[in-house]
């Protein structure tokens, strides 16, 4: 059976991380867009040495699980004198990783002829809601470092102190399930509202 009371006391305490889960994710998203639009360009390129670079880069970061990243930044890094600030690091490998993945959807994007600038803005708003998802998803990760305070490290915290595991897991899926859902109804609306009129519905 659950322990309500613990639930009652310690919720407040693992929703305090949604502020660093979405600081890190909005952070590395914002960062990584720009770099994956130029990596998907680049791929697309026509210049074979260009073509060549950019598609080495997506086979190196693709192929390397997003958590050995993780423990490389934070750990191996040092090793060559390079120390970050907790959220800095956390910020490299989510940016460094989505920068790689999302690359992928500017390729097919920019495959994209003939489309107005109203369709080619419904046409990326739901890849984009799902690599965000995903992003809070793999920034759960980074609780392993213990230098990032989010919702995953905060329960795995309290829990293992309490040996409340089975509760704090159960009120950090709530949160994520609450947020990643609060999104992709966000852009459903968004797209709802962007998507392309037709002409019979235009002259109405």
């Amino acid at each position: 059976m659950l322990d309500f009371a613990f639930i009652g006391d310690n919720w407040l305490f693992i929703a305090g991380g949604i502020g660093a889960t979405l600081g890190v994710t909005i952070f590395s998203f914002l960062l990584a867009a720009p770099i994956a639009a130029i990596v998907g360009g680049g791929r697309r390129s026509t210049i074979i040495p260009i073509k060549a670079i950019f598609s080495l880069y997506v086979l190196l970061i693709d192929g390397i699980p997003i958590y050995l990243q993780i423990f490389f930044i934070f750990l191996a890094l040092p090793q060559l004198g390079i120390v970050l600030p907790g959220f800095m690091a956390a910020l490299l490998v989510l940016t460094v990783n989505y920068s790689s993945r999302m690359s992928e959807v500017f390729y097919r994007l920019f495959t994209v002829e003939g489309h107005s600038q109203n369709k080619t803005l419904y046409a990326w708003i739901t890849p984009f809601a799902n690599e965000f998802n995903n992003s809070i998803r793999d920034s759960a990760l980074l609780s392993a470092t213990g230098f990032i305070h989010e919702i995953m490290w905060r329960a795995t915290k309290v829990g293992r102190a309490e040996f409340k595991s089975l509760e704090a897991l159960t009120i950090a899926a709530i949160i994520y399930l609450i947020v990643i859902t609060g999104i992709t109804l966000g852009a459903k609306v968004v797209k709802l509202l962007t998507t392309p009129k037709t002409n019979a519905e235009a002259a109405l």
